[in-house]
């Protein structure tokens, strides 16, 4: 009786674990997470919230590193349309690919209620012809599926084409999809299905609409290659070309951010935490030689526990390097409406031989010189000079002083050496050989 009681028991317990650990693999959905990641990421890019775009970058690349490497390179990429793409006008600039491994990819406009294009959706077109002469091998390749009265955008553009003088074997048509996301998707699946050869693409709409459709284009290449297993498709941004409407110039972030959440196919978030600036972490160098530049990092401490470098956004001031003693400089970053300041207490000292060779030490390993070379050549006059401090030998002092200076102007006409280490060197060298006389 007890051992069948035993029995029945250990059965039981075998069964409660089997059905936690089954309950636990269901409830866990990796992609589910993901989803939930990147659509933090696509939330907090719209907020502007650079921090937390780099936390969420962090976390995934921690959780998802091969989805990461598609991530971050979205947010370069947008971070490059949104500042620094260039809108051209009219055609396509130069320095495009001259060979059928290009493709001009024109979004459509909607047709009006009888089917006929808008003078949008021609101005789009006579960009994209002059860029398709510009360019006599590149592909074409036509969007928009929205139907009105037997119509499509693409049908209409083709033949629009067509009728100008492109020849057909050059038009691919995309007649599908009902709105900029649909474009993309259908776009590509065209592309790295049925077209091999095809390696790079550029975007040709309205001039208000390329940065848009491209941070969509760009995402949706990226994304499609993954699914399709296929090598992503390059986006040649800098080979856009647009039709200016003279009353519509510019489209809000807040329009891309929710087109970003249907491409990545994530629900939209909403009232995530921003990170709030707590403190400021400030390591580096306290001890200076005469002439040398501030070599100090700025970290920033979150309330959640996040730290990131804002060295470069960080304002740091009251720094003399040509002024030998004590100095307290003061570090000022803001982020969010909040301003942290910090006061570190630094010393810049006046030059001997002894910091000098510890400086061509640190240069070299900071990459200041052209070679191992350079460094030892240097090396070996200081040890010289050092020998002649050391015995008093106060003319061979003064005279190797100015041989040290002479190889610096030739490692410097040779471009053995950079600007910053040969003025650093020249400098204390010249404060050197003024107390030596």
């Amino acid at each position: 009786m007890k051992k069948i009681h035993m029995i029945f028991i250990s059965t039981l317990l075998t069964i409660v674990f089997l059905s936690i650990t089954t309950v636990s693999a269901e409830s866990y959905n990796p992609q589910e997470s993901l989803d939930e990641r990147i659509s933090e990421l696509i939330y907090y890019y719209g907020e502007e919230a650079r921090t937390d775009i780099l936390r969420t970058l962090d976390l995934m690349e921690e959780e998802y590193p091969e989805d990461y490497i598609i991530w971050n390179s979205v947010i370069d990429q947008w971070d490059w349309i949104e500042n620094e793409m260039e809108e051209n006008l009219n055609v396509a600039p130069d320095g495009l690919p001259e060979d059928d491994t290009h493709v001009f990819v024109v979004l459509g406009f909607a047709l009006d209620s009888n089917g006929e294009m808008e003078d949008e959706l021609i101005g789009r077109l006579e960009v994209a012809l002059n860029s398709a002469e510009k360019y006599p091998n590149s592909y074409v390749l036509v969007t928009g599926g929205v139907e009105k009265n037997g119509w499509t955008e693409g049908d209409r553009m083709h033949d629009w084409l067509v009728d100008h003088g492109l020849s057909e074997d050059r038009i691919i048509v995309e007649n599908e999809s009902s709105n900029t996301v649909e474009n993309a998707s259908n776009s590509f699946e065209i592309l790295y299905n049925n077209y091999d050869d095809i390696d790079s693409f550029s975007m040709i709409t309205s001039q208000y609409h390329l940065k848009r459709s491209s941070i969509f284009y760009y995402t949706m290449s990226q994304l499609k290659a993954k699914e399709l297993e296929k090598s992503p498709i390059e986006f040649l941004g800098e080979g856009n070309a647009g039709w200016y409407r003279d009353d519509k110039t510019e489209e809000p972030l807040s329009l891309k951010v929710r087109g970003m959440y249907q491409i990545a196919g994530v629900e939209e978030s909403e009232d995530l935490p921003i990170s709030q600036l707590e403190e400021l972490d400030i390591e580096g160098d306290l001890e200076y030689i005469l002439h040398e530049k501030l070599n100090v990092n700025v970290n920033a401490r979150y309330d959640n526990g996040y730290q990131r470098d804002v060295t470069e956004l960080s304002e740091i001031t009251r720094f003399d390097p040509t002024v030998i003693g004590d100095q307290e400089i003061v570090v000022r970053y803001e982020e969010n409406g909040k301003t942290l300041n910090k006061n570190v207490n630094v010393s810049v000292e006046a030059p001997s031989l002894d910091s000098l060779q510890q400086k061509v030490k640190n240069l070299q390993e900071d990459g200041e010189f052209a070679d191992d070379n350079v460094a030892r050549s240097l090396e070996v006059h200081l040890i010289a000079l050092k020998r002649f401090e050391e015995t008093e030998q106060e003319e061979k002092l003064v005279k190797h002083l100015n041989g040290f200076q002479n190889i610096l102007e030739y490692h410097r006409s040779e471009e053995l050496i950079s600007d910053y280490a040969y003025d650093l060197l020249i400098r204390n060298t010249e404060y050197l050989l003024e107390e030596s006389l």
